[in-house]
């Protein structure tokens, strides 16, 4: 628990509220739904994945293009790309983390130590500021190695 008994989870969820006010945005209710599905299940999650985690009625694909959209201008949620021409979505939040993505599966693991702090240190030392940084680690989960690797379909 956090500042007056609130989870870590209501404390980003009203910060995040704050934020859209503070942005000059109204708190809508596909808003208030997409912002709580990305601060209690973290992500990072496609457009199409959110929608599925939605339940397709709620909100329809546009209408979830335009709240991630706002809120990337916001700063409360970051782009991740993968390489695999799909960007995900993740809540901004104060514990900075890196991913490791299987190339079979694609399933992705946080992993919260960072080894490129000191890297930005050197960065900021040359008179950069706003620095920022993403690394990702691309291999195959344990579950993935025993199975034969499926072949694509040619287009």
């Amino acid at each position: 628990m956090t500042r007056h008994g609130q989870s870590r989870s209501q404390e980003s969820h009203q910060d995040a509220l704050s934020a859209l006010r503070n942005g000059g945005l109204r708190v809508t209710g596909p808003r208030r739904l997409v912002l709580d599905l990305l601060i209690r299940n973290h992500g990072p999650f496609t457009i199409d994945e959110i929608r599925q985690r939605l339940h397709r009625k709620t909100c329809d694909r546009v209408t979830i293009y335009r709240c991630i959209a706002a809120f990337e201008e916001l700063n409360l949620v970051r782009r991740c790309d993968f390489g695999d021409d799909k960007w995900r979505y993740e809540y901004v939040d104060d514990r900075h983390h890196h991913h490791l993505i299987c190339k079979r599966c694609r399933r992705v693991e946080s992993i919260d130590e960072c080894i490129v702090d000191r890297l930005s240190k050197v960065v900021a030392a040359r008179g950069y500021v706003e620095i920022s940084h993403n690394l990702e680690f691309f291999g195959v989960c344990p579950a993935c190695q025993g199975r034969p690797l499926r072949r694509q379909k040619q287009r």
